[in-house]
């Protein structure tokens, strides 16, 4: 697993999204890093990190990152870098000393009992759509992540870079897209002692605003960040108003 370190500061690891890589978070890194000794991972398949059968399987996925990451440190997860993030800070509680989940959902798809996530319908589309066509696949996620947001010319302009740049695994698309669909952290999440941060788009198409309040319900503590006028990527169209609320999380 490669993981890169900038900044000075106390540690905090990075987690990217589906299809992505670490250098998704360059304009918010940039800003972090004068405050943070950042560790930005490649999960396995993805950027710069190898793909290996099983690697995204979740009690591998967790068991390496015990591994490379430092013993005790802050964590920034967006998407499906913050599922995994809150499924690692429940297992290793000691490691996580305060969690960040940006525009992530600790259930993506919807249920019977929850609403707010990604229809099951399409997700089950949009999986089926990856066998038969990769490229117009991971071109229909980036606009997606953008549709409906401010400043989202720019938004998907990064984002196609970052995907076209460093095509990620055929294998490690897949097993992602198992773990977005299977992984339920609801329980994790409601019985977290960690400081937890939410920081939501106003505009997400893919992690509804709605889920604000069901977060609450799950765990009362959770600090909730809205951010107006964002979609799915808010540290891509405004990294400063996030790099503000982390700031003011982190110190706090």
């Amino acid at each position: 697993m490669d993981i890169k370190q900038m900044g000075h500061g106390p540690d905090l690891v990075l987690l990217h999204g589906w299809s992505m890589h670490s250098g998704v978070w360059q304009p918010l890194a940039e800003l972090l890093a004068e405050q943070f000794t950042l560790h930005l991972v490649d999960l396995p398949g993805h950027g710069t990190s190898e793909w290996h059968s099983e690697a995204l399987q979740i009690d591998n996925i967790l068991d390496e990152l015990e591994r490379n990451v430092p013993e005790t440190a802050f964590w920034l997860g967006w998407s499906l870098g913050g599922q995994l993030s809150l499924a690692f800070a429940a297992r290793f509680p000691q490691r996580v000393s305060k969690l960040i989940l940006m525009a992530a959902n600790p259930k993506f798809v919807t249920a019977d009992d929850w609403s707010e996530a990604m229809d099951e319908a399409v997700f089950s589309v949009f999986s089926g759509q990856l066998d038969q066509n990769q490229r117009e696949t991971l071109k229909r996620f980036v606009m997606l992540q953008a549709r409906g947001a401010e400043g989202s010319r720019e938004t998907i302009q990064l984002l196609a870079e970052q995907t076209a740049d460093n095509v990620a695994h055929p294998e490690a698309l897949k097993a992602g897209l198992e773990l977005l669909e299977s992984l339920d952290l609801r329980l994790a999440l409601s019985q977290l002692s960690q400081p937890v941060q939410c920081i939501l788009g106003e505009r997400d198409q893919l992690v509804p605003i709605s889920l604000a309040e069901r977060l609450s319900d799950l765990n009362s503590n959770i600090v909730i960040e809205r951010i107006a006028g964002a979609g799915h990527a808010p540290f891509i169209s405004q990294p400063q108003l996030c790099a503000n609320q982390i700031y003011g999380f982190l110190h706090d």
